[in-house]
């Protein structure tokens, strides 16, 4: 289905630079206002220095890809769906359902269309929060775009700032997702382009993300790795020099052959070949056996091995895993989900996992929630006519995240007395309205807990439910029936629910 609201009309330009914001197609959409066909070019082009820095941090560092995947599978996990905002928004919206029949089923096919459409439904949803989740950890921005295939009708996608770039007069090159190295290109009369990004606290205009601020430790931590693997790489490093006393010679080795040899002394060459063979086989017994030389003289002791290990060998373990505690306190996510959990019991981790979803997952999805709403949603209801558009908003489901405590007592006990609605009771226990019974399977139950409280009522129950027991209408015939009692004289008081608190005095 295509939305009418994409069709493009000029913005309206008062001439001092400014754009009057209106809700049209074919206008690069923003968190906060609208940029006309002109600005494209500028705002497609622009990049952040360190854009392309936190990049190669995120494929070669593994403590950043561990971190963005564990915010991006959680955001994959939440489910969006389409609800009634609360007018005093003390509460969530209240989800919109299309099996509710007290709902104009019109109405509702109207809100829930563009929901449907975005990303090729909730299966391609998942896929999209995941992608969304990254780019705002390591870019900071990204691009929503909406175009029309051939196949597929209109498509979604989502589009990292090097995937798009302008091609002039309203034209978009879009990198296509399927084959690398081919364009899709776009024209903004036919496609909408919604940049979405977190706002920079000094400049709101600007991307910003944790990665910007951890590229010093990145860097450091980069730096560590590298010298421990040189020093892992360096035969010299790990098993030194073993000095003996007489001429330096190394045992065993000869003169370099060829008229113009590579290394003329002999000492040149066995170090060479000693610092060589370990990094060839790292099973080599040259790895960890010094290499033999000898010198004239008095050697202390007559053999005296030498290592070539720094003050920084000693300390760069303690070193690197500040430079991981500091990357894990400034990334997005708490910092127990990259350092491990191992210190905890398992009443913190339920802690550490439920902050985890409300301080840093719910924000994310509120961001992507209110940008889709502003310049998607509620647009497209306007275009269908829908009255009243801001009543109604795309938002996000977490309850595949959390792990409650055990609520289930609780609910029970108030659907009992009536003040917990089904819907609500199945939701505190983790199910949807598609785990309740249907009206068949309600009805079976309700006479079964009849026969079982009326046994004479039994036969026929059963026969209706098409259950057969021999010999069950003459033992039913057989037992006593319950009979009415006469009502008491007074009317009996009417039950009183029990309330917290302190007893009456």
């Amino acid at each position: 289905m295509a939305w009418p609201w994409r069709r493009s009309r000029p913005p309206i330009d008062p001439g001092d630079g400014a754009v009057q914001r209106h809700e049209v197609a074919g206008t690069l959409l923003s968190s906060a206002a609208l940029v006309s066909r002109r600005q494209v070019r500028t705002v497609l082009g622009q990049r952040q220095p360190w854009q392309a820095e936190a990049w190669d941090m995120y494929d070669r560092v593994s403590e950043i890809k561990s971190g963005t995947r564990w915010a991006s599978n959680a955001c994959s996990r939440a489910r969006l769906y389409v609800g009634r905002v609360d007018p005093d928004g003390s509460s969530e919206p209240a989800p919109i359902d299309a099996q509710d029949d007290d709902e104009d089923q019109e109405l509702v096919a109207q809100l829930l269309a563009p929901l449907g459409e975005l990303a090729g439904g909730q299966d391609g949803q998942s896929e999209m929060l995941r992608r969304m989740s990254i780019l705002l950890d390591v870019p900071g921005e990204m691009y929503l775009v909406g175009y029309d295939d051939e196949q597929l009708g209109r498509r979604w996608v989502v589009a990292s700032p090097s995937e798009i770039r302008s091609g002039g007069g309203g034209r978009i090159h879009l990198a296509s997702q399927e084959i690398p190295g081919a364009q899709i290109k776009l024209h903004l009369d036919s496609a909408s382009v919604i940049r979405i990004w977190h706002p920079h606290a000094q400049w709101a205009a600007r991307p910003d993300s944790p990665m910007q601020a951890l590229l010093d430790p990145l860097r450091e931590l980069q730096g560590l790795s590298g010298h421990v693997m040189a020093t892992t790489d360096s035969r010299l490093a790990g098993a030194g020099l073993l000095l003996a006393s007489q001429d330096v010679v190394p045992g065993a080795m000869g003169q370099s052959e060829g008229a113009n040899p590579a290394h003329g002394g002999a000492l040149a060459q066995a170090l060479l070949e000693a610092m060589a063979t370990p990094l060839k086989d790292r099973d080599s017994a040259a790895s960890i056996v010094p290499l033999l030389l000898t010198a004239p003289g008095d050697i202390k002791g007559k053999l005296e091995h030498i290592d070539f290990v720094t003050q920084l060998d000693k300390e760069v373990l303690p070193l690197r895993e500040s430079a991981i505690r500091r990357v894990a306190v400034g990334m997005d996510m708490p910092p127990e989900q990259l350092l491990g959990l191992g210190d905890i019991n398992h009443w913190s981790a339920w802690l550490v996992e439920e902050t985890g979803v409300k301080l840093h997952i719910s924000p994310k999805l509120g961001l992507l929630c209110h940008a889709l709403n502003t310049h998607f949603y509620r647009p497209s209801l306007r275009a269908l006519g829908v009255p009243n558009p801001e009543q109604y908003t795309i938002w996000y489901n977490t309850s595949a995240l959390e792990r409650r405590a055990n609520s289930g007592p609780e609910a029970a006990q108030a659907h009992e007395r009536g003040l917990l609605s089904d819907i609500s009771y199945l939701r505190a226990l983790g199910y949807s309205r598609d785990d309740m019974p249907d009206d068949v399977e309600q009805e079976r139950r309700v006479l079964l807990r009849i026969a079982l409280a009326h046994p004479y009522l039994a036969p026929p129950i059963l026969a209706d439910l098409g259950i057969t027991v021999p010999g069950l209408a003459e033992a039913a015939a057989a037992m006593p029936r319950r009979t009415a009692t006469t009502a008491p004289a007074s009317p009996a008081a009417e039950p009183q629910l029990s309330r917290p608190g302190p007893p009456a005095s």
